[in-house]
C-alpha cells in the first residue's frame, strides 16, 4: 500500500497517442481505399495489445498488493502471540500498521470492560498527554461519539476529532471494531496529522487487523484467566497446607489471616466468630487498620453493620463505597483509614454460619465494581477458611473430651480408692464403736454417781479421749461417705470457734488478721456439731490458701472476717477474705468434686463438695460472693427450727409419763447391752436384755413390751431378718423398734429403714444420745 500511483499508466498513454497520430498521418496521406481496412485492423490490433498489457501489469501490481497485505497481516498475527501485555503489543501491532499506511500518525486501544457497559483506554502510540486525559474523560457508556458508536455498533466509522487533537492539526480518520467471537471487545482508532481519506481497501485492511487484535485480546484474557485460576488453586492449596500445620485456633486464624489478605490484596482483613455465649461476632485476628481501634471492643450483633448482616442472612454483601453505606458501624475508623469498599462473606459450615470475614479495599473491585468469578473466588476461599477453623473447632473439642474423660478415669480410680478405703474405715468402726459405747456410757455412768474429785478426773479424761475417739472414726466416716448427720442441739458460735482454733496459730504466723463478729443472739441449731466444724475448717482452710497466694502478689493487709447473724429464720455464717477471689471460669466448678486449683498433691478438691453435701443435708445453702481481685465471701445458712418440736416432745416426756414402760434390748455385746440397761433403768424404766433374735421372739411370745431396742447387726438374725420375723409375727411391733446401728449399713438396709421413717441410734453413743432417742420412740410407740 506504499505506492498508490501505477507506474505502467504513463508508458501505455504515450504507446496510444503515437498510434493515434500514426492512424490520422496515413489518412491525410491520401492512401488508398482498399488499404484503409489494413489500417484499421493494425490500429486496433495495436490498441488491443496496450489494453491488454495494461490490464496484465494492473493484475500483477493487484496481486502483490494482497500479498503484501497478507504478510503484513501475517507479521501482525506473529505479533499478537508474543507475550501477554497489552500496551507492548499494541505498539508493535501499530509501528507495522504505519509501515503499511505511513499517513497514521497516532493510534489507540479502547476496551469494553467485562460487564460490556464502559469503554476505557488501554494503550495508545504518539499521542500526546493532553490526548490521552481527553479521552480517558470521555470514557462513558458505549454510543457516545464516533469510537463509542463503532464499539456499540461493530461497523468501522471515519472523522471525529479531539480539541486537544485539533490544536496541533491531528484527525481522527476513523475507528474499527475489536471482534471476538462475534462480540465487539474493543475499538482500535487511528490518527492522522493531514487530512487522509483511507480507500475501502484500506479499511478493509484495517478491519482485519481490527480482527487480528480481538482474537489476539481473546488469547490474552484466556491465557490471563488461565494463569489466575492456577495462581488461585495453588494458594487454596497453600492455604489447605498452612491451616494443617498448627492446632491452635490462634495460630490458625493467623495463618489463614495472612494468606487471605495476600490471596486478595486487600487493604485490611478481619475474620469474625460467632460466641454463641455472648450471642456477639467477635474479631479473632485482624490485620490493617486495627492499630486505629481496640481489637476487644470490635463486636457485633447479628444483623448489626455489613458483617453482622452478612453473618445473619448467610450470603456475601459487597459494598462498593462505604461511606454512603448507612449500614456501617464503626464509620470514623473506615474515614481515617481511607477504606472506599468492602466485601463481607460468611463463613459456612455444614449449612450454618460460624462467622464473617470482612475484605476491605480488595484489588478486585474496579470502578466500585468486581467480576461474579471473583466473588465465586472469594467465597470458596471463605469455605476453606470456614472448614479449617471447625477442624480445628472439633479437634480443640475432642482434645478437652479427652482430657475430661482422663480426669473423670483418674476419679474413678480415686474413687475406687476411696470406696476401697471405706470398706477398710467401715470395718474398723465396727471393731472399734461396740466397746467405744460401752467405755462413754459407762464412763457417764460412773461420773454421776462418783463424787471423789480425783476420780472424776481421770473419769473425764478417759470419757473425753473416748470422745475423741469417736470424733475420729466420724471423720474418717465422713471421708468414706458413710457417716450420716447424727444431729443436735449446739451453739453454731462454738463450732465457728473450734474450727478456727485449729487454723488459728498457721493463720496469725502468717500475718493473717483474725475478725471475729459473732452474734450472742442466735439461737442453739439443729446440726450434727462434727460434721459443721468439718465445713467451717474447710472454708477456713480455702480461705488461708488464698490469703498466702495474695501474699506472693502484694504487700496489702492480709485480713480474715467470720460473722455471724440470724435473721428471717434464718443463721448465717459468713467467711470473707481479701485474697485474689475467684477467677469467673473456675466459680461454677468450685463446688465439683474433685475438682481443685492447687497444684499436685496439696489439694484432693474433695473440701468444698464435702462441705457443699454436709450443708444441703442440714437443709442449709452455701453461697459465694466473689469479687475477682479483691477478695471472695462464703456464706452459709442454716432453718433456726429444725427439730426443735422433737425436742421439747422428748424433753416434755421425760419424767414420771412414761415411767415403768417396758423396754427390751436385743444386742449380742454384753457390754453394751449391760450399759443401755443400767442406763434406762435409771430412767425409771423397766427394761429386760437378750442377747439373740430368737430368745427376743421367745420372750415376746410370753411379754408384752413398749419398746424393743435392737442390733442391727445380731449374729443370729443379721440385717432386717429380725425385724422381717417380727413383723410377721407380731404386726403391731412395727412402731415400736428402735434399731442401734453401726455407720456400715448396706445401702438396701439403709434405704429401707429411711422410706418407713424409722428410728436409727448409731454407735458409739452416749447416755444423752440413748436416753433421747427412747424418748423420741416411745412417743412414736404409744401413738401407733
Amino acid at each position: 500500500m506504499k505506492n498508490k500511483t501505477r507506474p505502467y499508466i504513463l508508458p501505455a498513454v504515450l504507446v496510444l497517442s503515437f498510434s493515434y497520430l500514426l492512424f490520422a498521418y496515413l489518412i491525410t496521406r491520401n492512401i488508398s481505399p482498399a488499404s484503409i481496412p489494413l489500417s484499421i485492423f493494425l490500429f486496433s490490433l495495436l490498441v488491443g495489445g496496450v489494453l491488454f498489457a495494461l490490464f496484465r501489469l494492473d493484475h500483477q501490481q493487484e496481486l502483490r498488493s494482497s500479498i503484501e497485505d497478507l504478510d503484513a497481516l501475517n507479521e501482525i498475527s506473529v505479533l499478537m502471540t508474543q507475550g501477554v501485555e497489552v500496551d507492548d503489543l499494541f505498539k508493535k501491532v501499530f509501528a507495522k500498521v504505519q509501515e503499511q499506511l505511513p499517513a497514521l500518525s497516532a493510534g489507540a486501544l479502547f476496551l469494553v470492560d467485562w460487564q460490556g457497559e464502559d469503554l476505557g483506554l488501554a494503550a495508545s502510540v504518539a499521542l500526546p498527554l493532553e490526548s490521552i486525559s481527553d479521552l480517558k474523560e470521555r470514557r462513558a457508556k458505549s454510543g457516545y461519539g464516533v469510537i463509542e458508536r463503532v464499539a456499540k455498533g461493530g461497523e468501522a466509522q471515519q472523522k471525529d476529532s479531539l480539541p486537544s487533537l485539533q490544536k496541533e492539526g491531528t484527525t481522527l480518520c476513523g475507528a474499527v471494531p475489536l471482534r471476538s467471537s462475534e462480540r465487539v471487545v474493543g475499538v482500535l482508532s487511528f490518527w492522522s496529522s493531514q487530512p487522509t481519506d483511507l480507500t475501502p481497501r484500506e479499511k478493509k485492511w484495517l478491519e482485519a487487523v481490527g480482527g487480528q487484535i480481538g482474537l489476539a485480546l481473546e488469547r490474552i484474557q484466556l491465557q490471563k484467566s488461565h494463569l489466575r485460576r492456577e495462581k488461585e488453586a495453588l494458594a487454596l492449596f497453600q492455604l489447605s497446607q498452612a491451616t494443617t500445620s498448627s492446632l491452635s485456633i490462634d495460630t490458625v486464624v493467623k495463618i489463614i489471616l495472612n494468606h487471605v489478605a495476600g490471596i486478595t490484596e486487600s487493604e485490611a482483613v478481619w475474620i469474625m466468630l460467632y460466641n454463641p455465649i455472648q450471642r456477639l461476632l467477635e474479631v479473632v485476628a485482624a490485620r490493617g487498620f486495627s492499630d486505629q481501634i481496640s481489637l476487644k471492643s470490635l463486636t457485633l450483633r447479628p444483623g448489626q453493620g455489613v458483617l453482622g448482616e452478612v453473618f445473619e442472612k448467610e450470603k456475601l454483601i459487597f459494598v462498593p463505597d462505604v461511606r454512603k453505606d448507612h449500614r456501617l458501624v464503626y464509620r470514623d475508623v473506615t474515614e481515617r483509614s481511607g477504606i472506599t469498599s468492602m466485601i463481607g462473606i460468611p463463613l459456612m459450615v455444614k449449612g450454618k454460619a460460624i462467622g464473617v470475614i470482612g475484605l476491605f479495599c480488595p484489588k478486585s473491585v474496579e470502578a466500585g465494581r468486581i467480576q461474579q468469578e471473583r466473588l465465586d473466588f472469594l467465597t470458596t476461599i471463605a469455605s476453606q477458611v470456614a472448614i479449617a477453623i471447625d477442624n480445628v473447632k472439633l479437634y480443640q473439642d475432642l482434645e478437652q473430651k479427652v482430657t475430661e474423660l482422663r480426669r473423670l478415669q483418674g476419679q474413678l480410680i480415686q474413687t475406687e480408692k476411696l470406696s476401697a478405703i471405706g470398706e477398710l474405715v467401715s470395718g474398723v468402726a465396727h471393731e472399734i464403736n461396740n466397746p467405744l459405747t460401752s467405755v462413754v456410757g459407762f464412763t457417764q455412768l460412773l461420773l454421776e454417781t462418783t463424787e471423789n474429785p480425783r476420780d472424776r478426773e481421770f473419769l473425764e479424761k478417759i470419757f473425753s479421749e473416748a470422745m475423741s475417739c469417736s470424733e475420729i472414726i466420724r471423720n474418717l466416716l465422713t471421708f468414706a461417705r458413710r457417716h450420716p448427720a447424727e444431729k443436735s442441739y449446739n451453739n453454731i458460735n462454738d463450732i465457728i470457734r473450734k474450727a478456727l482454733e485449729l487454723k488459728r496459730y498457721q493463720l496469725e504466723t502468717d500475718g493473717v488478721e483474725i475478725i471475729e463478729n459473732l452474734s450472742d443472739s442466735i439461737p442453739p441449731i439443729w446440726v450434727d456439731p462434727h460434721q459443721m466444724q468439718q465445713v467451717f475448717f474447710n472454708i477456713i482452710h480455702n480461705a488461708h490458701q488464698a490469703l498466702l497466694e495474695k501474699k506472693k502478689l502484694s504487700t496489702s493487709p492480709l485480713r480474715l472476717t467470720i460473722s455471724s447473724e440470724s435473721r428471717n429464720g434464718l443463721v448465717s455464717i459468713s467467711f470473707h477474705d481479701t485474697g485474689q477471689g475467684i477467677l469467673p471460669d473456675v466459680l461454677p466448678k468450685v463446688f465439683e468434686p474433685f475438682f481443685t486449683t492447687k497444684e499436685v498433691g496439696v489439694g484432693t478438691g474433695l473440701g468444698l463438695s464435702i462441705s457443699y453435701g454436709i450443708v444441703k443435708e442440714h437443709g442449709g445453702e452455701i453461697l459465694i460472693e466473689n469479687l475477682f481481685g479483691e477478695g471472695v465471701t462464703f456464706i452459709v445458712t442454716f432453718p433456726i427450727n429444725g427439730q426443735g418440736r422433737d425436742r421439747r416432745v422428748a424433753e416434755g416426756a421425760k419424767g414420771g409419763s412414761y415411767a415403768g414402760r417396758r423396754i427390751l434390748i436385743v444386742d449380742d455385746s454384753n457390754a453394751a447391752l449391760e450399759m443401755c440397761t443400767y442406763i434406762l433403768r435409771s430412767e425409771g424404766f423397766r427394761v429386760e436384755g437378750v442377747e439373740s433374735g430368737r430368745a427376743a421372739l421367745e420372750r415376746l411370745r410370753s411379754e408384752d413390751y413398749d419398746l424393743i431396742l435392737t442390733d442391727l447387726g445380731i449374729a443370729d438374725m443379721p440385717g432386717l431378718a429380725f425385724h422381717d420375723a417380727l413383723l410377721k409375727e407380731y404386726p403391731v411391733m412395727a412402731e415400736k423398734i428402735l434399731f442401734l446401728a453401726e455407720e456400715r449399713i448396706n445401702p438396701e438396709a439403709r434405704r429401707f429403714l429411711e422410706e418407713r421413717k424409722v428410728e436409727i441410734l448409731f454407735r458409739p453413743f452416749g447416755m444423752t444420745a440413748l436416753k433421747e432417742a427412747v424418748y423420741r420412740s416411745l412417743i412414736t410407740s404409744l401413738k401407733a
